[in-house]
């Protein structure tokens, strides 16, 4: 009698080094998204000042509008900055902003407007956006 062997079919084999290359190739095409759009230098510039997204979550926090329809706002990682969008201007003492943001009711879009002196950022605009209703709601407008 033959013994009989069976295959694995080579998704079972080689699963965990695609799932592996399959996020390495999705970080570097995010990457390069970035790098193609000018923005890799501003979103580099983002992280390394984490104030000026806390200090706008604060503001927001503080606006009786925003805790209605968002909740108390979480704080925003760096995840949020990559996928955002980062324009620095002004050699890097302005700069116009978008990030996602999550409240315990809703989560949207945060668009910032900001003027940099000495080590202190100035706000011009701080707008929140939801995302399933498109309500806006301006926390600061010049």
């Amino acid at each position: 009698m033959k013994k009989q062997t069976t295959l694995k079919n080579w998704w079972k084999i080689n699963y965990k080094w695609s799932l592996s290359l399959a996020a390495f190739i999705i970080a570097c095409l995010i990457l390069a998204y970035n790098i193609s759009r000018g923005s890799f230098k501003d979103v580099a510039q983002a992280y390394a000042d984490p104030t000026l997204f806390q200090n706008a979550i604060t503001k927001a926090n503080e606006n009786t509008k925003v805790i209605q329809v968002f909740g108390t706002l979480e704080p925003i990682d760096n995840l949020a900055i990559l996928e955002g969008n980062t324009k620095y201007s002004n050699d890097n003492k302005a700069i116009e902003a978008t990030v996602r943001v999550i409240g315990k009711k809703a989560q949207g879009k945060m668009d910032i407007s900001a003027q940099k002196t000495g080590s202190e950022w100035t706000y011009g605009l701080i707008k929140l956006r939801v995302a399933k209703t498109r309500q806006e709601i301006t926390v600061i407008k010049y």
